[in-house]
C-alpha cells in the first residue's frame, strides 16, 4: 500500500494551479515530482557532517521550542534494490552562498549520472504566474564524475536531485 500525504492541497499553495485553458506548475510541485519520480526502494542512513548555524526558539511553539544549530546541507537518498538506482535529495540552506557536498560511496557505486537537477534562485518570494510560467522552475546542475567521492557544487537557497546508476 501506498500513503501520500501533500497538505498544501487543502491550503493556499496547492502544487498546481489552473485556469480556463492552461495548468501552471508552482516551485512547490517540482520537490514532490522529483520523489515521486526517483525516490524507490528503501531510504539510506546518510551521517552528514558539516558546518551548522543558530536558530533561536523566539516565536516558535513552546513544544518546538529550543536554540540549536541547524546543518546547512541536508541530504536524504533511496536505493532501488530492482536496479540499483540511486536517487539524492539535496537542500543548502545557505542564503548566501554555494556549498559543497561530498559523498563518500562503498557499495554500490555510481557508474553514471543519469539527472542532476536544481531548484533555486535569487529571489525565495518568486513565483511562476500563467504570464511567466517558468519563472522558478528546475534547471540542469553540472554533475560531479560518478565514481567512489562526489562533489556537489550546491548553489545558495537550492533543493537538487540526483539519479544515479549504480554497479
Amino acid at each position: 500500500m501506498r500513503v501520500g500525504c501533500l497538505a498544501q492541497i487543502v491550503n493556499v499553495i496547492a502544487p498546481l494551479v489552473t485556469n480556463p485553458t492552461a495548468v501552471l506548475r508552482q516551485s512547490i510541485y517540482y520537490p514532490y515530482a522529483w520523489a515521486l519520480k526517483y525516490a524507490r526502494g528503501r531510504v539510506l542512513d546518510l551521517p552528514v557532517e558539516g558546518e551548522t548555524y543558530p536558530i533561536k526558539a523566539d516565536g516558535l511553539r513552546a513544544d518546538f521550542a529550543r536554540d540549536d544549530q541547524v546543518p546547512f546541507l541536508d541530504v536524504t537518498a533511496t536505493i532501488d534494490p530492482a536496479d540499483g538506482r540511486v536517487s539524492l535529495f539535496m537542500l543548502n540552506r545557505d542564503l548566501e552562498s554555494e556549498r559543497e557536498l561530498v559523498v563518500d560511496w562503498r557499495d554500490p557505486l555510481p557508474t553514471r549520472v543519469l539527472v542532476c537537477e536544481t531548484l533555486t534562485g535569487p529571489d525565495l518570494k518568486a513565483v511562476n504566474t500563467f504570464e511567466r510560467p517558468a519563472l522558478v522552475a528546475p534547471q540542469a546542475l553540472e554533475a560531479p564524475k560518478p565514481g567512489a567521492k562526489m562533489n556537489f557544487k550546491l548553489p545558495p537557497r537550492s533543493y537538487t536531485v540526483a539519479h544515479l546508476a549504480t554497479t
